[in-house]
């Protein structure tokens, strides 16, 4: 399966899309097309599964990046340090600021209700300085002032089976 082949069938029909992901059997509950102020020229998508973990696609660089949670506060960074620290440290990981006080716009909502899945954000994005690739986005939901942390980490998509 082709990168281009596996996005035209999430595209379309998300609601029978059925995918496994680490042996486990995932369900659409929401899927957007996003962009943002420091990405206009590209587009990425964040799905929501019923399980609530996501995968991010980067479409422009044809990557993809999953968690088992699809939100989460990582109370150990304060509000003040994003965008603004250069380095931070998690759980023995030092990851560095790459992309500084960004906003996240919703270009379409695919399947799902806005209310499942993430609009309109502040954030600023980090990459660890080693290892694996990964991002850490650290921001807010504009339409609650709610941090908005991810934190996923490449998959390639022979990881990922679909199930037609």
């Amino acid at each position: 399966m082709t990168f281009k082949s596996f996005t035209q069938t999430l595209l379309s029909n998300p609601s029978k899309v059925k995918l496994i992901i680490n042996g486990k059997e995932k369900s659409i509950r929401a899927f957007a097309k996003l962009t943002s102020k420091n990405y206009l020229q590209g587009e990425y998508w964040k799905i929501r599964f019923t399980d609530d973990s996501f995968l991010l696609i980067i479409m422009q660089d044809m990557e993809m990046y999953y968690s088992d949670l699809y939100t989460l506060h990582i109370k150990d960074i304060k509000d003040d340090q994003i965008g603004r620290d250069k380095k931070l440290e998690i759980d023995g990981k030092i990851y560095e600021l790459g992309n500084r006080d960004d906003y996240q716009f919703l270009k379409e909502l695919v399947y799902g209700s806005p209310l499942d899945i993430e609009g309109e954000c502040r954030f600023s994005d980090y990459f660890p300085v080693k290892g694996t690739k990964e991002f850490l986005s650290l921001g807010w939901l504009m339409k609650n002032g709610e941090r908005a942390d991810i934190h996923c980490s490449k998959i390639d998509l022979n990881k990922i089976v679909l199930q037609k």
